[in-house]
């Protein structure tokens, strides 16, 4: 019963035909009127269709590295003239010294190599955090490739063989940035030559070139020569020439590091009449007292630590201050908002110190008002918020950027669905804090949501590792609904799991509630009946218990649901009117309406029209003129769904008609392809197969688009039965085991029983003597089940066994 948005493509009228009013990309359109051909319906033609371009800017000023560049533009040259395996390049380097930086901007000079497209993940192998994971990275990529997030494996070694079967043919650019081991990179290299990975690490991976064939490229630091060039490019404009020997000099200082050189050459920018010797001199005494402090024996790690420190004691009080607490943020880069809010400074300062920060190359900009480190300087910054910080002031920064993240995306959230926050329970625990984001409508509130997810998921974690509970089960619980439009189930259940953790440590009831009655919506989208159920029990428990009503309320429904999902109806039924008993007593109207909905929904699944339609009819009679539409194409599609089964076909015509419309018009994909199925079933029982036909590849474009294998398994059974209607019962066939094999891999009996029936009767006019075989197993099935709808099935499909 949870909507959720996305774009609308085309509706149909009212007499069969279709109006197209596309928008975005067409990518699965059929035009019909007369069939004459076939339908046919590719499953991954949407990701075959993308061309992502993951790329970061290329690098402004980069100086030298030919011999490198030569090498990387041999191994693409011998690769491209016919070798049958993975090109794989390996630029493996201490920290600091470029890797990132050559992988980035060799990738920018041959991306015309590769028309279709380049990925690109940062595994953040070094970073303080938690590495991504190759799941995850998988993760990312299908997405970027144009799969939808239902349609993403759960296991990893199916993503894997996932994306390999999406980039076979294609010639595209994999940047894998950071690795740390090589399990982070083995499952993201593709099966086809006509790819290359470009991979980065501090580690020699040699496993991935013993193994994988790698071409390795160990980067050394820079060239005496590369390095003063760097230094000379940096500081032009800004100071006169220098002596050749202080660059020189201060080159030998920063090891020939092209990152401890950058941060060198802008301080020395920065003071345009200062003598390069003083500059010299200051940094001599740095390293001196960094040698005294530091028991690290690598000459090239002291370097960079010795000018980290030189530039870090250089800012005024505040940036060094800023620059400490951005050290204390978990996630892989952050904004001009949320900096103000771990400084506690309002956004005008927080973005005059980043801006400071990021001209002496201590972060760098992302994005628009976006700003990242490098992991040796996050690493760095952490070292000085430990140092120059006390304990009570890291906590306070921290618990500030948590109920800003909180605050945040309550105000997103809210966007989404205007009630959501308040009725779940999840609005901040603070109102004062600095600077929101802009979420003013749907676009800009699930755009930050997108540009922030992992930083969510991180923030998240360390609310929990912090002791901030109400925090920490807040966020999972408003991050549900737009996480699980965009990522599969699994992504969001192990910050549930963590969330819950937190609840049960502070002994919160009404966390423990909210959180198990979120674990249960997303088992039931994943179509998980068992672990939906029981959740929904332990979510009802908790809201007891906590004599919560609008809790209970919402756990006996969302139960009802995950009972109807297992076909358990009567038992659905019964939560639905327990439900429906509190929601009238307390007059809480809206649960009123999604309580009567579920139960009109659980009778129609039993074929009890007639009280089927009087829930329907109390519905209507609660809601309001033009409120909840996505209730009133609910409602308008039960009562089409009656009409069609009572034969009543010119009402069922009109009512999805109008549902559609809704449908349509609010942006609901999950409603506008659940209409379309239920359209394309009353033109069947018109006789427009034709323009059943039409709905039906609407619906199954909609449901892969989704994930939703039970909304395509449906379209595709459907449209079988459509073809047996022209006639074709070949067609029909292939449909129809395409819809089997939908629902066996959903583990939905009740609607493999269904197919293989429609599929039996599609072979009887084939003469294929494999129906009885199939309908057996149907038989087989509904016998499992009590509801009188399903007992009719089971006799019918018995009386077309062959005797004996």
């Amino acid at each position: 019963m949870e909507g959720a948005e996305g774009r609308a493509g085309s509706s149909p009228d009212r007499s069969g035909t279709t109006r197209s009013e596309l928008s975005g990309n067409a990518w699965d359109v059929v035009q019909a009127r007369d069939v004459t051909g076939g339908i046919h319906f590719h499953h991954a033609d949407r990701a075959l269709g993308q061309s992502p371009r993951q790329l970061p800017a290329d690098v402004r000023g980069f100086v030298g590295r030919q011999a490198a560049l030569d090498s990387l533009d041999d191994i693409l040259t011998r690769g491209a003239e016919g070798s049958q395996t993975v090109v794989i390049s390996t630029i493996a380097g201490t920290a600091g010294v470029g890797k990132t930086s050559l992988a980035t901007h060799w990738a920018h000079r041959v991306t015309d190599r590769f028309p279709d497209g380049q990925l690109h993940v940062n595994l953040r192998g070094y970073d303080a955090g938690p590495p991504v994971t190759a799941d995850q990275a998988l993760e990312r990529f299908l997405r970027a490739l144009g799969v939808a997030p239902g349609a993403i494996p759960e296991d990893t070694e199916d993503k894997a063989a996932l994306y390999r079967s999406l980039l076979a043919g294609r010639r595209m650019l994999i940047v894998l940035d950071n690795a740390a081991a090589v399990r982070q990179v083995r499952l993201l290299l593709p099966g086809t030559a006509s790819c290359m990975v470009l991979v980065t690490s501090r580690d020699r991976l040699s496993g991935l070139v013993a193994r994988d064939g790698a071409h390795r490229l160990d980067l050394d630091v820079l060239a005496e020569d590369e390095a003063v060039r760097l230094l000379r490019d940096c500081t032009r404009g800004h100071r006169g020439p220098d002596p050749e020997p202080e660059l020189i000099q201060l080159a030998r200082l920063c090891a020939r590091l092209p990152l401890a050189l950058r941060i060198a050459a802008e301080r020395a920018a920065a003071r345009p009449h200062m003598p390069l010797s003083e500059l010299i001199s200051d940094l001599q005494d740095e390293s001196s007292l960094w040698i005294a402090l530091s028991a690290d024996e690598e000459d090239d790690s002291d370097a960079v630590h010795t000018v980290f420190a030189w530039s870090y004691r250089a800012l005024g009080g505040d940036a060094a201050r800023m620059f400490r607490l951005l050290g204390l943020h978990p996630g892989p880069d952050f904004s001009v908002h949320a900096a103000a809010a771990l400084a506690g400074v309002s956004t005008v300062t927080a973005r005059r110190l980043l801006d400071s920060l990021a001209g002496t190359h201590l972060i760098s900009a992302s994005a628009y008002d976006r700003f990242q480190f490098h992991d040796l300087l996050r690493a760095f910054a952490f070292e000085q918020a430990v140092s120059d910080e006390t304990p009570e002031g890291r906590k306070a920064a921290v618990r500030r950027l948590c109920e800003w993240y909180l605050e945040a995306m309550a105000a997103a959230a809210e966007v989404h669905d205007a009630q959501y926050a308040d009725d779940w329970h999840v609005h901040p625990a603070r109102a004062d804090l600095p600077g929101l984001p802009d979420v003013s409508d749907y676009e800009r509130a699930m755009a930050w949501f997108t540009v922030e997810t992992d930083n969510l998921v991180a923030v998240s974690r360390t609310a929990a590792e912090a002791g901030l509970h109400e925090v920490a089960w807040k966020l999972p619980a408003l991050l549900r609904t737009p996480f699980l439009d965009r990522h599969p189930v699994q992504g969001w259940l192990p910050m549930a799991e963590q969330a819950l953790l937190a609840a049960r440590r502070s002994e919160d009831l009404l966390g423990q509630a909210v959180t198990l009655l979120g674990m249960s919506i997303a088992h039931r989208q994943a179509h998980r009946v068992t672990q939906a159920v029981e959740h929904s029990r332990a979510a009802l428990a908790a809201a007891r218990q906590v004599d919560d009503a609008w809790q209970t309320i919402a756990a006996l429904v969302m139960l009802g649901h995950a009972l109807r999902l297992g076909r358990r109806l009567d038992e659905a039924l019964e939560s639905y009117q327990e439900a429906l008993g509190i929601a009238r007593r307390l007059r809480l109207r809206l649960w009123i309406v999604w309580g009567l909905i579920g139960r009109a929904e659980a009778l129609l699944d039993a074929g009890a029209h007639s009280e089927a339609r009087q829930c329907v009819a109390a519905t209507l009679r609660q809601l309001r003129e033009d409120e909840s539409p996505g209730a009133r194409s609910e409602c308008l599609w039960v009562e089409a769904t009656i009409d069609r089964e009572t034969g009543l076909l010119a009402d069922a015509d009109r009512r999805i008609g109008q549902a559609l419309h809704l449908a349509y018009e609010t942006r609901n994909v999950i409603y506008q392809g659940q209409c379309e199925t239920e359209f394309g079933r009353i033109c069947l029982s018109a006789g427009r197969a034709e323009a059943a036909l039409a709905a039906l590849q609407r619906a199954a474009s909609i449901g892969r688009l989704l994930g939703d294998q039970a909304m395509e398994g449906t379209a595709l059974d459907v449209t079988g039965l459509a073809y047996q209607a022209l006639d074709r019962p070949q067609e029909a066939v292939r449909f129809h085991r395409l819809a089997v094999t939908e629902f066996r891999e959903l583990g939905d009996d009740w609607q493999v029983a269904g197919a293989l029936e429609n599929l039996a009767t599609a072979l009887d006019r084939t003469g294929d003597p494999s129906a009885a075989s199939h309908r057996r197993e149907a038989v087989g099935i509904l016998r499992g089940y009590t509801d009188s709808r399903a007992r009719a099935l089971c006799s019918a499909v018995m009386a077309r066994l062959p005797a004996g």
